[in-house]
């Protein structure tokens, strides 16, 4: 899956106290974000493969395998993963199952540049104890990436705050909606992520980044 629109989407409160309710509990970070899977859930029927593992591997297993859409996992022979295909629209809730879907969508490259301009703005939000797309001297996110020397057709980004790890903040910005449109957009294809620590802040100790983009 890709991720993102061309247009950032603004946050006016901390994506820590997003009030939607959370329809994922986890992110398969080796997937470069193409899987998020749920807990206590299941689905029926359309088991083709199954796959000894953990939980974690589930997604990265699916992804990497075109035939499958969605997956299921639970504690057979010590922890399986089932690999499903069709329609996910049977889902269902099962206590002690985890389950996931992906979007179809290749994984994100990361780019340095995009890297350095993330984090550059969330060290440039640290400073200034404030989370904000526009940067202490009024840079927009496209001003940032050109500065790095990336020439984008496409872009957009992701900034929070708050959060104390990578899973977190993943799980808050797919919960929103704009946030998730970014990270699923499939017209970018590079991605920048960074992470800056203020611990003299009073709101928030953490600034998140997540660039991403295509170039022209």
């Amino acid at each position: 899956m890709t991720r993102f629109s061309t247009v950032a989407f603004v946050v006016t409160t901390t994506i820590a106290a997003i009030s939607n309710v959370p329809i994922a509990t986890g992110f398969q970070l080796g997937s470069s974000g193409r899987v998020m899977w749920e807990d206590n859930c299941d689905y029926a029927d359309n088991n083709y493969r199954s796959v000894p593992g953990i939980p974690d591997v589930c997604g990265d297993v699916c992804a990497d395998d075109s035939t499958c859409t969605h997956w299921a996992w639970n504690s057979y022979n010590g922890g399986t993963c089932w690999l499903k295909t069709g329609t996910p629209s049977t889902k269902k809730t099962t206590w002690g199952v985890n389950c996931g879907a992906q979007n179809g969508l290749s994984a994100l490259t990361i780019d340095y540049r995009l890297m350095a301009s993330a984090q550059l703005h969330s060290q440039d939000q640290a400073n200034q104890c404030q989370m904000s797309h526009a940067g202490s001297n009024g840079s927009k996110m496209v001003d940032r990436i050109k500065a790095q020397n990336y020439n984008y057709n496409v872009a957009a980004e992701n900034v929070a705050a708050g959060q104390t790890s990578v899973e977190s903040v993943m799980t808050s910005w797919w919960n929103s909606p704009g946030h998730r449109a970014n990270i699923l957009n499939k017209d970018v294809v590079n991605a920048g992520f960074a992470l800056a620590n203020n611990n003299g802040c009073s709101n928030y100790a953490t600034y998140w980044t997540q660039d991403f983009g295509r170039e022209a």
